[in-house]
């Protein structure tokens, strides 16, 4: 072998290999809680693994997200099942709540494209980046102050991790984080 081929083949073992992005079919199907930890000022807030329980699925070339939802309150922070269907749009990797077209619950979500959190509506997307499946909301308070949930399901070897976090403003307000299966491994 030269010295040319041998160069080439070390210049292929020091080029850095990124690991492939996922695609969102990869996130489709039914996750179980396993393990599941609250952090912030809201020591009311009690979450067994199962209330991450949740299902990811096809939708018409869009997808159906049913999972928890991280929401405020006068009394502090709420939990509920969020089910809604994003609708992919002209950018990759980002989807539109679509309207109409899921749970009583959803129905409480604008549609993004003619809703306005100013208005009073809450603001919910989608987008997908490298291994991880983002789902933000968005609503402003009469006063202009806001409320940001972002939750990330990002998956690894042994299913997925998962992080939500709800602030007020600048400050975190809690987050829940946890680990899922896919049900039935």
């Amino acid at each position: 072998m030269s010295a040319r081929h041998v160069l080439a083949a070390l210049g292929l073992l020091l080029v850095p290999h990124t690991a492939s992005a996922a695609e969102i079919h990869d996130f489709f199907g039914e996750w179980r809680g396993v393990d599941v930890s609250v952090d912030g000022p809201a020591p009311s807030l009690k979450l067994a693994p199962a209330d991450l329980d949740a299902s990811i699925d096809d939708q018409n070339g869009g997808i159906r997200i049913r999972s928890l939802a991280l929401t405020r309150s006068p009394d502090g922070p709420v939990v509920r099942t969020r089910d809604a269907i994003f609708a992919p749009t002209e950018t990759p990797g980002v989807f539109a709540y679509e309207p109409g077209a899921g749970s009583l619950l959803s129905s409480l979500f604008a549609d993004p494209a003619v809703g306005n959190p100013l208005e009073g509506d809450t603001l919910l997307w989608a987008r997908l980046q490298d291994d991880a499946l983002h789902v933000y909301s968005l609503a402003i308070d009469d006063r202009g102050g806001f409320a940001l949930e972002h939750s990330i399901g990002q998956l690894t070897e042994n299913g997925m991790v998962t992080r939500s976090v709800l602030r007020l403003e600048n400050e975190q307000i809690v987050r829940v984080e946890g680990r899922l299966e896919r049900a039935g491994d």
